[in-house]
């Protein structure tokens, strides 16, 4: 079908049956208004039927279950495991696991700059919060403080949230990195 041929129901049908997730969706959906918007301005259409199109999914970002108190008591009677301490640090600074590959760390200043996704993320100044702050100063090597690859950290969180036996969340889920983030905003 030629652009100037399609209406509004051919393109909400491709939506409701477009497989991927909400984020995916919603970028196709701004790809049309753009598209909609240059075809406006050079009449190649006369009417711009994006604006009525509609999202058919939930919104479905990664979710996560913050760690309980009990849970992060539990975490801190295990402070000395380089992978507790690790965990410990995601709780207490909010960055996603891949920022801290690469995360500027100011000990003398006592705060994390960095991160991933957007401009604003990757320049987040989060203090460093004086309970973590040993365990950050010990770990940090000049320019990484996770100390492997996210995939590997991951791994070896499972197994010593097994270990310590956490990790199965409160609704039944296997606790994730990210979780350490809803720790963080909680």
């Amino acid at each position: 079908i030629q652009f100037g041929q399609i209406r509004y129901d051919d393109l909400q049908q491709v939506i409701n049956d477009c497989p991927l997730k909400h984020s995916s969706i919603e970028l196709m959906l701004s790809l049309l208004h753009q598209m909609y918007k240059y075809s406006m301005k050079y009449e190649i259409v006369d009417k711009d039927y994006s604006q009525y199109l509609y999202m058919p999914k939930e919104e479905d970002d990664e979710s996560g279950e913050p760690f309980t108190d009990k849970e992060l008591e539990i975490l801190w009677k295990d402070k000395d495991d380089p992978i507790t301490q690790m965990i410990l640090i995601m709780c207490y600074s909010g960055y996603r696991i891949k920022a801290f590959n690469n995360i500027e760390v100011n000990l003398d200043e006592k705060y994390f700059k960095g991160g991933v996704k957007t401009k604003a993320s990757k320049e987040r100044i989060v203090p460093i919060h004086s309970a973590i702050y040993d365990m950050v100063s010990d770990r940090y090597n000049g320019n990484d403080l996770l100390g492997c690859t996210p995939t590997a950290f991951r791994r070896n969180m499972y197994i010593r949230l097994e270990y310590l036996g956490i990790l199965m969340t409160t609704s039944g889920k296997k606790h994730t990195p990210h979780d350490c983030r809803h720790t963080f905003s909680a």
